[in-house]
């Protein structure tokens, strides 16, 4: 999980500078009278700072977080910020930089609070009223920061027992500094726990870049025994996730997420496909409700664009109208200025790889380089399906072991040309896999990705998982960029069936 650091700032009025206070204490004192929402002001001794200061809601509901940086005002060495319609507690999010000192935190606030930060000596602390609990997620990180984010090594379970070791140091922690100090609500602390437990559920679900499912591939690959989700994960159901009040919590959010695409909805379907979205759709209608479900569909539309999703023919028909059908649902959502973001991205895109994609260097079996330009030049007349896999990918492998009598059928009938990239860092591995799979495998249609998902195919495509199936046209368009498994015959035949009527 990304791990997104707040703080939250409100400055001190100086005395140096008696005009610049009076002013800001005067702005404070009306706002509260006209307003009763949330005030942050601050005072710093590093001007540069306020220059990019930036505060973010990370409990809003939409797709890009929110942030309030065209509303600051700036007195002196003095900040001046107001943020209303504020009706629960929210986590929120400080940052800035000047150019010798980064200043990053966390807080959570509530209705009616005024916070007062300053930042001395190149630190960020709040100050006055309710300073030991905004202060508390600094004192954390600071006290134990290498327990804030694990890092998976390559054994899922000791990442489990690092990220649950983790979690009780920092319950440890929150029980000793509610004991040190005063004036820290019931209502914080029960905020944080949940935060805390969310966040070791997030991080399970999503132990690298592309989540669980992959690394659990790869390290059960050649294991006889099956993966223990029960153990791993606990005893977990979805009726643990309909809260609504919890959607306030990044961790809940992030944790929602990751759970319902790798543990609680699981098929065979291929990620960020047709299919795969229809069933997560209706996975998330058949289990929530209200703001739950407004926010999961939401969520699959822009981590669906995000991977690629709708730049390609067969895709984009599909979900243009599956957006609208979300906007008529939930025609004032806060999540629509987001959505049309993603509406005029659909637009935009001309179903075509970049020059750098095209010319992204492979090598074959022999040594030779090669691009995808050229590979692609040896015939105008042929459908292309590019395949991303990995010697390590058990689906990618035995698709490749057993789809050979398909593939060749498809061949011929159909005139398919099927072009294997790998991903694979290890070069001596897939050439390995090369030999084990030559009935398949040849130096004319396997080809190590350099640079594997960094390059510039892989990250046009959004190369985040495999096996991933692109499928190309007979100009090289991009008619499928999430195509299915070709284990499922019928389905992937009448895609190319449809290509070759049109």
């Amino acid at each position: 999980m990304k791990k997104i650091i707040l703080l939250l700032g409100i400055v001190i009025l100086s005395c140096s500078h008696p005009t610049n206070n009076s002013l800001a204490q005067i702005e404070v004192n009306n706002v509260k009278q006209k307003y009763g929402k949330v005030i942050f002001t601050g005072k710093t001794d590093d001007i540069e700072a306020f220059k990019y200061f930036n505060v973010y809601n990370l409990s809003s509901l939409s797709i890009n977080t929110k942030n309030y940086h065209k509303s600051i005002k700036i007195i002196g060495d003095s900040l001046f910020l107001v943020i209303d319609s504020i009706t629960s507690p929210q986590f929120m999010n400080i940052h800035t930089s000047s150019s010798t000192t980064s200043y990053d935190g966390q807080l959570i606030i509530n209705p009616n609070d005024t916070v007062v930060f300053e930042i001395k000596n190149k630190k960020l602390k709040f100050i006055g009223k309710n300073a030991n609990q905004n202060n508390f997620y600094e004192s954390l990180y600071d006290t134990i920061p290498k327990y804030v984010k694990q890092s998976y090594q390559g054994n899922i379970y000791e990442y489990k027992q690092n990220v649950d070791s983790a979690y009780a140091k920092k319950m440890r922690f929150l029980n000793q500094y509610v004991k040190n100090n005063e004036l820290i609500s019931e209502s914080f602390v029960n905020t944080v726990k949940l935060d805390f437990k969310y966040q070791r559920l997030a991080e399970l679900t999503k132990p690298g870049e592309n989540g669980l499912i992959p690394i659990i591939q790869n390290e059960y690959n050649n294991k006889e025994e099956l993966f223990d989700f029960e153990y791993y994960l606990g005893n977990i159901t979805v009726d643990d996730f309909k809260n609504e009040s919890h959607l306030n919590l990044l961790s809940f959010r992030f944790a929602l997420l990751s759970l319902v695409k790798d543990y609680f909805e699981i098929s065979e379907n291929s990620n960020y496909s047709i299919e795969k979205l229809i069933e997560n759709k209706e996975f998330v209608e058949k289990n929530f409700e209200g703001k739950i479900k407004e926010f999961l569909i939401a969520t699959l539309i822009f981590n669906y664009n995000l991977r690629g999703f709708g730049h390609s023919v067969k895709s984009v028909s599909f979900f243009k109208e599956f957006i609208h059908d979300f906007e008529e649902k939930y025609p004032e959502s806060s999540y629509k200025e987001g959505i049309q973001e993603i509406k005029e991205d659909l637009k935009s895109f001309n179903f075509e790889l970049t020059k750098f994609a095209l010319d992204t260097k492979f090598v074959n079996q022999l040594g030779d380089t090669l691009t995808l330009r050229k590979i692609f030049a040896r015939s105008n007349k042929r459908i292309k399906v590019v395949d991303f896999w990995a010697s390590w990918c058990l689906p990618c492998v035995t698709q490749i072991k057993e789809g050979k009598s398909f593939k060749d059928r498809l061949l011929v009938e159909n005139n398919v040309e099927w072009i294997y990239l790998s991903i694979d860092e290890n070069h001596e591995q897939w050439l390995e896999k090369n030999k084990e799979f030559e009935h398949v495998l040849n130096f004319s249609n396997s080809f190590f990705i350099l640079n594997g998902n960094k390059s510039a195919l892989a990250n046009s495509l959004n190369v985040s998982w495999i096996p991933r199936y692109v499928i190309f046209n007979q100009k090289n368009k991009i008619v499928l960029n999430n195509a299915p498994s070709p284990s499922k015959n019928k389905i992937f035949e009448k895609i190319i069936d449809e290509i070759v009527e049109d």
